[in-house]
C-alpha cells in the first residue's frame, strides 16, 4: 500500500472543540481499527527513535554538562582561584535551583511557540552563558552566569517532558523518556572523564576555566540539530514522508492526546491542582530531587575526600555513571513492558539509600568507593521513572502540564535542600544522611502510592466496568477523567 491515507481528524495545529466531550463516539473515525499496519507503525517509531531521540538526548546531555560542571570546575581549582568561601560556593549552587524553580512555568510556552524555535533559542543562549563562565574573574560574574543559565534551562529539560507526550503515545513514552533522562548519567561520566583530561592539559588557561569553555561547546551543536530536526507536531517530521507523518499523527490521536494544541483548559487546571496524586508524586520527587541533583554536583568532592587527588577524583567519578546508564535503560524497558513504575522506583531508591549510608559510615576507602556505584545506580535508575509516572497519569495536556509544573518545582525545592546539606567534609554525614533518609521515605511513598492508584482504578472499575484497552480517551469538558482512563501503577 503506497498511497497516502486521508487524515482521520483535523491536524493537531487546529482547534478541536467538538471533541472535548465525554462521549468518545463523537469521533467514530478513531473507534475502528488503525488505518496503518503494525509493520508501518514500527517503521515510523524506529525512524523517530533513530533520529529524533538522539537529538533530544544530546540536548539533555548538554543541559547536565552546563548545569553540573561547576562541581568539576571547583575540583579543578575554581574556589581557590576566585577565593570563594564554602558559603559562597553553596550559594552559587543554591541560587541556580532557586531561579530554576521559579522559572519552571516557562516550559508551558510550548503551548504557544513552536518547539523548534523555542528550544533552539534557549539552548543557544544557555550554552553561550555557560561558556562565559570560563572567562569570569569574580564571584559576582559567576553568580550572574548561574542565574541566566538557570532561567534558560528551566524551559529546556522540563519542556522535553511535556514535548515527549505530544509526539509519543503513552505506551511508548516510559522507555524513551527513561533513555532521555538516563543521558544525565552519560553527561556526568563525560564531564568527569573530560575534566580528568583538561586538568592535566598544559595551556595558558587555568584548568577550571578550560572545563567551562570546552564542556560548553557541545551545546551549540545541540542547538543546530534541534533547529534542523525537531518537529513542532507529530505530523511535521522532515525525516518522515507524507504517509508516515499521517501515521505519526494518528498514533497520537488514538492515544490520550486529543486535546487543545494551544491554550489551557482551566477546569483541567483546577482538577490537577486538587488531585491528591499530583502532590503525592511531587513529594516523591522532592526527596528524589535532593539526592539526584546534589549527587551530580558533589560526587567528585565526596570521592576526593576519600583521599584521592583532584585529578583521580575526576576520573573515578565516571565509571559509576556508565553502569547506571546501562541499568537505567534496562530497568525502563521492563518497567514499560510490565507497565509498572512504583515498585521499580521503590527498589531503586532503597538501593540508593543503602549506598549513601555506606559512603558516610563505612571504614575502608574501597568499600566507600564501591558504594558510590550503588548510590549512583539507585538514584539514576529511579529518577527517570518518576518523570514518566507523573506524565503518564494525566488524562489531558492541560492536566499534564500543571502536574509537571508542580512535580518539577517540588523536585527543585529538593535540589535546594540537597545543595545546602553537603557542608561537613570529609565524611559529609549530614548530606549523605539527609539524602539516605529522603530515599527511604520515597520507598514508603512509592509503595503506598501504588496502593492508592490501585484503589482509584478499582473504584472506576466498579462504576464503569473494565475499560476497553482500545478505547479512545478524549478529555472531558469539566476536567474529570474519561471513564476508560486508568492510572499506571
Amino acid at each position: 500500500m503506497t498511497e497516502a491515507i486521508a487524515p482521520v481528524v483535523p491536524s493537531l495545529d487546529e482547534k478541536l472543540p467538538e471533541l472535548f466531550v465525554e462521549d468518545a463516539t463523537k469521533d467514530p473515525a478513531l473507534m475502528g481499527p488503525p488505518s496503518y499496519t503494525p509493520k508501518e507503525e514500527s517503521k515510523v517509531r524506529l525512524k523517530m527513535d533513530l533520529i529524533l531521540l538522539p537529538v533530544l538526548c544530546l540536548m539533555n546531555l548538554c543541559s547536565f554538562l552546563d548545569k553540573a560542571n561547576i562541581g568539576n570546575a571547583n575540583t579543578a581549582g575554581l574556589s581557590k582561584s576566585l577565593h570563594l568561601t564554602t558559603a559562597q560556593y553553596n550559594l552559587l549552587l543554591t541560587i541556580f535551583y532557586v531561579v530554576y524553580t521559579i522559572m519552571q512555568w516557562e516550559f508551558m510556552l510550548l503551548k504557544y511557540f513552536p518547539p523548534k524555535y523555542f528550544l533552539t533559542f534557549i539552548v543557544t543562549f544557555w550554552g553561550l552563558t555557560s561558556c562565559l563562565q570560563g572567562i569570569t574573574t569574580s564571584y559576582g560574574g559567576l553568580m550572574a552566569c548561574r542565574v541566566v543559565i538557570a532561567a534558560l534551562e528551566a524551559g529546556g529539560g522540563p519542556a522535553i517532558a511535556f514535548y515527549f507526550t505530544m509526539i509519543y503515545p503513552r505506551k511508548d513514552f516510559g522507555f524513551r523518556w527513561a533513555v532521555f533522562q538516563a543521558t544525565s548519567c552519560i553527561a556526568n561520566a563525560f564531564a568527569g572523564a573530560m575534566a580528568y583530561g583538561l586538568v592535566q592539559a598544559k595551556t595558558s588557561l587555568e584548568p577550571w576555566k578550560l572545563v567551562y569553555i570546552v564542556e560548553s561547546a557541545p551545546t551549540f551543536l545541540s542547538a543546530i540539530l534541534l533547529f534542523i530536526f525537531l518537529p513542532s507536531a507529530p505530523d511535521k517530521c522532515i525525516f518522515l514522508n507524507k504517509r508516515e507523518n499521517e501515521i505519526a499523527r494518528e498514533r497520537i490521536e488514538r492515544d490520550i492526546r486529543i486535546d487543545e494544541h494551544k491554550g489551557f483548559r482551566w477546569p483541567h487546571f483546577k482538577k490537577a491542582v486538587v488531585d491528591p496524586w499530583v502532590w503525592w508524586i511531587a513529594l516523591i520527587h522532592f526527596f528524589g530531587g535532593a539526592a539526584f541533583n546534589s549527587l551530580g554536583v558533589f560526587l567528585t568532592a565526596i570521592i576526593k575526600e576519600m583521599g584521592y587527588t583532584s585529578i583521580n577524583a575526576q576520573g573515578l567519578s565516571a565509571p559509576p555513571y556508565i553502569l547506571a546508564f546501562i541499568l537505567a535503560v534496562t530497568t525502563a524497558y521492563y518497567s514499560d513492558k510490565l507497565s509498572i513504575r512504583g515498585y521499580f522506583i521503590a527498589i531503586a531508591n532503597l538501593i540508593g539509600a543503602v549506598g549513601y549510608i555506606v559512603i558516610a559510615f563505612a571504614g575502608p576507602t574501597g568499600a566507600r568507593y564501591f558504594a558510590t556505584y550503588i548510590t549512583v545506580i539507585g538514584v539514576y535508575v529511579g529518577q527517570p521513572l518518576m518523570f514518566s509516572w507523573c506524565a503518564a497519569n494525566a488524562s489531558s495536556d492541560s492536566k499534564r502540564a500543571v502536574s509537571l509544573v508542580i512535580f518539577l518545582m517540588t523536585g527543585q525545592c529538593g535540589s535546594i535542600l540537597g545543595s545546602n546539606v553537603y557542608n561537613d567534609p570529609p565524611r559529609y554525614h549530614k548530606g549523605n544522611g539527609v539524602c539516605a533518609g529522603g530515599l527511604f521515605a520515597d520507598c514508603v511513598l512509592c509503595i503506598t502510592g501504588v496502593a492508592y492508584l490501585k484503589w482509584r482504578n478499582h473504584k472506576k472499575d466498579l462504576k464503569y466496568g473494565k475499560p476497553d484497552p482500545d478505547a479512545q480517551i478524549i478529555p472531558t469538558e469539566d476536567g474529570t477523567d474519561h471513564p476508560a482512563f486508568r492510572y499506571v501503577l
